[in-house]
């Protein structure tokens, strides 16, 4: 009974460290694929951008973030297959501040955080690859 009591009031303290662990990530470019006027064109773009997550924490959290992120580039790639062009990690300049707090910014710059992020590159493909005949192919 008594560890029942003590899993009880932990909890709502994991809960909490999962929900405030920053699961998120950012996009920083978008291009929402695109489909052509009639069907037979297909995709005119097939989309892709830039993402980034914060590397600071845990382990676990990163690789919630990790997943998170993932998720959230084929949701930008709606049904087309995922390819990551590029990974790399850098120092961020990470502001703690939101548009209405910018009146203070008479500060200097500290109110500037460097911070590291990973940055994930990609771009949305299309399952079926058109055949696309070259000049070599078309002469008779």
């Amino acid at each position: 009974m008594h560890v029942l009591v003590w899993r009880m009031r932990l909890l709502p303290l994991v809960i909490a460290s999962i929900c405030l662990s920053s699961c998120v990530s950012e996009m920083v470019d978008k291009k929402n694929p695109r489909l052509g006027p009639v069907p037979e064109v297909g995709y005119v773009d097939t989309g892709g951008g830039e993402l980034r997550y914060s590397v600071e924490g845990w382990d676990w959290v990163i690789a919630t973030r990790r997943s998170a992120a993932l998720r959230r580039m084929r949701r930008v790639c709606k049904g087309l297959q995922l390819k990551v062009v590029k990974e790399f990690t850098r120092d961020d300049a990470d502001t703690p501040y939101s548009q209405d707090d910018i009146h203070q910014l008479a500060k200097g710059v500290e109110h500037y955080n460097l911070a590291p992020y990973r940055h994930i590159v990609f771009e949305c493909e299309s399952k079926d690859k058109p055949y696309l005949k070259t000049s070599a192919q078309m002469k008779p």
